[in-house]
């Protein structure tokens, strides 16, 4: 129930704000994760599938290049999410 300060649109605004959010080529997954799980807990429960899906569209191109093959065989948001993130930590790391 929504009540008199809540935002009917903020659903709404938490899909569109998803379907657009993007990380940055040479930014930090750790932070993708963050607004991604942020905005997620916004909308409520789109499925794993549709999560997945989205979260991969929004990836840099550089992580999606080093799994590309993968990229379908997760079974998790969360398996996803960990591989990006230790894929993300050695590029960061081979970058120092």
């Amino acid at each position: 129930l929504f009540t008199l300060f809540d935002d009917p649109n903020e659903v709404r605004k938490a899909e569109q704000e998803l379907d657009t959010l993007r990380m940055k080529e040479i930014g930090q997954v750790s932070l993708y994760i963050a607004d991604f799980r942020s905005l997620m807990s916004r909308i409520g429960d789109w499925g794993e599938r549709a999560y997945i899906h989205v979260y991969r569209r929004g990836l840099a191109s550089r992580l999606l290049d080093q799994f590309a093959s993968d990229l379908g065989n997760f079974d998790s948001l969360q398996e996803l999410m960990d591989i990006t993130l230790e894929l993300d930590t050695r590029y960061h790391e081979r970058q120092n």
